[in-house]
Parts: structure tokens; sequence; C-alpha cells
């Protein structure tokens, strides 16, 4: 089965020495872009993922680790794998958008 997750990272050092504000929210299962402009003016665009990971700030409740990520999505693939099934992880993004970070931590 496929299975389609968003992670947002923290900042950089580069980020956060600039003073970036972070343009996304999440809530369960929605992933909120912020400050677009769109037909509707609201600035918003929402989408929905079977997993989002809130990794931006540490002292959010709804903080995601490396271990949570693991054990939601990489456990399964590798229990796949165990079962003679061919198991495939795809990281997807813009360069410095986290990709090794969700992949090794």
């Amino acid at each position: 089965s496929i299975r389609v997750a968003v992670r947002v990272r923290p900042f950089n050092a580069r980020e956060a020495a600039r003073g970036c504000k972070c343009c996304v929210e999440m809530s369960g299962q929605k992933t909120t872009l912020l400050g677009l402009s769109d037909r509707n003016g609201d600035g918003r665009k929402e989408f929905t993922f079977d997993h989002c990971y809130w990794s931006h700030d540490r002292s959010s409740p709804d903080f995601a680790s490396q271990e949570q990520v693991f054990s939601d999505l990489g456990r399964f693939a590798l229990n796949n794998a165990f079962s003679g099934y061919n198991v495939c992880l795809f990281a997807y993004g813009q360069t410095g958008s986290g990709k090794s970070f969700s992949m090794v931590g």
C-alpha cells in the first residue's frame, strides 16, 4: 500500500539568523500553507496526507521525533521487506528542504 507523509523540519542556522517565519500549519492529517495568493484571496492552501509530522519546534506538544516517524513509516516498511515484499521510501523536495533530515535524522 502507498502512504504519503509530509514533515516540516526545523529552521536551519541561516533561516534562523534571518528571522524567517514559518508559513506552514498542521492539524491532524491537514497541512496548510500560508501567505499564498489564490482565487479566494485568503492566502491559504490546504492539503490532506496520510501522515503529517511537525518537527519544526521541539517545544510544541505536536512535535514529531525521528522515532515517531520511524515508528509510523519505517517499521511498516521494514516489516513488509522482511515478509518478502518490495519496499521503497521516496523522499522528494527542494534542495535543503529536509529529505536527509527525515531519512537519517
